[in-house]
C-alpha cells in the first residue's frame, strides 16, 4: 500500500534540511547568496523546517492552495496539534532555537512523525 501524501511531504521536507548546508535559521528560505526568499522560489537552496514543509508540499501538489493544505496537515502531524498555526509556531520556535541543538531537534520531529504514517 502506498504512503499518504503527508508522509511524502514530511519525508521530502526532512530531506531538504538533512544536510546542515541546506538548513537555515531566522528565515523560511535563503538563496545561494544567503538572501531571504520564499520557500517556493526556484533560487531557494536553504530552508528552515517550516520552509522545507512548504517547499515540499508545493513540489508535490504543484499549486498554492493544495500545498497550503498539505503543509498544514504535515505541521499538525509533526507537532501533534489540532491547529496548523500552533504547530507552525512551535516548529519555528524549535528550528530557531540554539544552533547547536535545533537542527537535530527538528530532524527528530520529522523522524517521529514519519513513523506514525
Amino acid at each position: 500500500m502506498s504512503k499518504p501524501l503527508v508522509h511524502h511531504v514530511a519525508d521530502r521536507a526532512r530531506g531538504l534540511i538533512a544536510d546542515p548546508r541546506t538548513w537555515t535559521q531566522g528565515a523560511m528560505a535563503r538563496t545561494g547568496n544567503h538572501r531571504d526568499c520564499e520557500p517556493t522560489d526556484a533560487r531557494a537552496v536553504r530552508f528552515c523546517a517550516y520552509g522545507a514543509i512548504q517547499r515540499a508540499a508545493y513540489d508535490i501538489a504543484g499549486n498554492d492552495s493544495q500545498a497550503q493544505k498539505l503543509s498544514d496537515q504535515v505541521a499538525m502531524l509533526i507537532m501533534g496539534r489540532d491547529s496548523p498555526y500552533t504547530a507552525f509556531e512551535e516548529i519555528i520556535a524549535i528550528n530557531d532555537g540554539p544552533r547547536s541543538t535545533a537542527r537535530k531537534a527538528v530532524l527528530g520531529l520529522f523522524d517521529r512523525a514519519l513513523v506514525k504514517v
